[in-house]
């Protein structure tokens, strides 16, 4: 992008417009055929993304906006609401002061102590831990979503336009992307013993779920998992025998069993990283509902029940008697674009209502004072004022658990909707058949065509958005029996 510069990529721009509106300029349409309008899309967004970098931060302007935290009292504080102490000298009182200042001192617990609330600024969050991982997050999100949706309007308008969909790669990038947060969390509670037996078990059980759903895939979900398979060994094979002509490749019908222990062990890991962020997600729910009022209540039960409705929309019977019923409530088109449309909306639910999660979060360090003031004792104040402080601290991780499952699933979508060439309208896409002969023969368009990448990624879809479900659905059983 610093080699091109601002002005050549409007210049790129100019000359597609150009190539689109004029048949006479031959070298415009060498231009815009080396190229293609993905590409020059793609370039004016590097350059937004180079520019907003330093300038513009979606973590200040919408996530962290309307939120506040606790302040943690000073040692000035919590000094004048204890009990007076005998007087003693004043060498003895800078004596006393100094060790007080080094080593702590005990407050008891149920100090009538009043926490003061400040706005959460994102200065402050820039020092702790994941912020980096929050702001490109926030900053990467949009941008693929603006290069996929102007991808997506000039398909619609160019049918017929066969340039290489870099939206693809923005979307592949992001849940690339969002997968290493994942694994940066899962590594940060690694350490710890117990989360690490946690995740350890997590891991065992989702594997065997993962073989379980991979071995009745064909039977209970609308995925063609086998179909896929059984096209992709073909296409790959004839591509070889092509390659090798003079030595013809005797086809053989592969047992599918390791694609099935592969991909269990792939989904396995995705269930330890998403372990805690959807505990996390759990506890902030529970918590949410507490304070929200009936129409917040609504909309909080909806996003939390909104993966389920996906799932749902993947059974065969459920497709059976919306598409095959006696009513024939929608077209098997239909019901594919609208599982896309329910996970994009449960991304959005996230999004609307993430104040009031997020809110949730924060007063966690308020419940805990609350609950340390109904005991008898005493707690040393550097104890105190970590517990309060240590909730503000860990937002950032709070944010990224918050969001990367939903972002994980709403990637996979667009992903499903895009290579499997679905259509937003509902309606049959129209594929365009290409000559085998512009086509390598070991071409990975060739390989990945629709069927197999439909597959695919409506399996990603399905486990991804069923391990969020129910680990969501195992932590909200556990605070309720717990009473957090």
């Amino acid at each position: 992008m610093a080699a091109l510069g601002f002005h050549i990529v409007v210049t790129l721009i100019v000359v597609c417009i150009l190539s689109k509106c004029s048949t006479r300029f031959s070298l415009v349409k060498a231009y815009i055929a080396a190229l293609g309008f993905h590409i020059v899309v793609t370039l004016i967004v590097v350059c937004i993304l180079s520019k907003c970098s330093t300038r513009f931060s979606l973590v200040k302007a919408y996530i962290v906006r309307g939120l506040y935290r606790f302040v943690a009292p000073s040692n000035d504080e919590l000094r004048a609401l204890m009990p007076g102490k005998k007087e003693t000298k004043p060498r003895q009182r800078r004596k006393q002061r100094e060790e007080e200042e080094t080593e702590g001192f005990n407050i008891p617990k149920n100090l009538p102590l009043q926490l003061k609330m400040a706005p959460v600024e994102e200065v402050e969050l820039q020092n702790f831990a994941f912020y980096s991982s929050v702001f490109w997050l926030s900053l990467y999100t949009p941008l693929a979503c603006f290069v996929y949706m102007i991808s997506e309007i000039w398909k619609f308008v160019y049918p017929e336009s066969q340039d290489t969909n870099v939206s693809v790669f923005w979307l592949i990038i992001g849940a690339a992307f969002t997968l290493q947060i994942l694994a940066q969390l899962t590594a940060f509670y690694w350490t710890a013993d117990d989360e690490r037996g946690l995740l350890l078990s997590f891991g065992a059980l989702y594997f065997l779920g993962s073989v379980m759903v991979a071995l009745w895939a064909d039977r209970i979900l609308d995925i063609n998992l086998l179909k896929a398979y059984d096209h992709f060994t073909a296409q790959a094979q004839a591509a070889i025998s092509q390659e090798n002509s003079g030595s013809p490749i005797e086809v053989i019908n592969k047992n599918p069993l390791l694609l099935y222990l592969s991909l269990a062990t792939l989904f396995s890991l995705l269930s330890t990283m998403l372990v805690f962020p959807n505990f996390r997600y759990a506890t902030m729910y529970s918590r949410a509902l507490i304070v929200a009022d009936p129409l917040n209540k609504f909309l909080l039960h909806l996003s939390f029940l909104m993966p389920s409705l996906c799932l749902l929309l993947f059974l065969k019977p459920i497709k059976f008697y919306l598409v095959d019923g006696p009513r024939q409530l929608l077209t098997e088109p239909q019901l594919e674009i609208l599982r896309v449309y329910v996970t994009i909306g449960s991304l959005l639910c996230r999004l609307l209502l993430r104040r009031a999660h997020l809110q949730s979060f924060l007063d966690l360090s308020y419940d805990k004072l609350y609950q340390l003031q109904r005991e008898s004792g005493h707690v040393r104040n550097v104890h105190l004022q970590s517990m309060i402080y240590r909730y503000y601290s860990y937002l950032c991780a709070a944010v990224v658990q918050y969001l990367t499952p939903a972002l994980l699933s709403f990637f996979f979508a667009l992903l499903l909707k895009t290579t499997g060439e679905l259509s937003w309208l509902g309606t049959r896409s129209e594929t365009l058949v290409e000559d085998s002969a512009d086509v390598p023969r070991l071409s990975l368009r060739l390989l990945f065509d629709k069927s197999v990448c439909k597959a695919c990624w409506s399996l990603a879809l399905v486990i991804t958005t069923g391990i969020n479900f129910s680990i969501s659905l195992i932590g909200l059983i556990y605070n309720s029996y717990s009473g957090l």
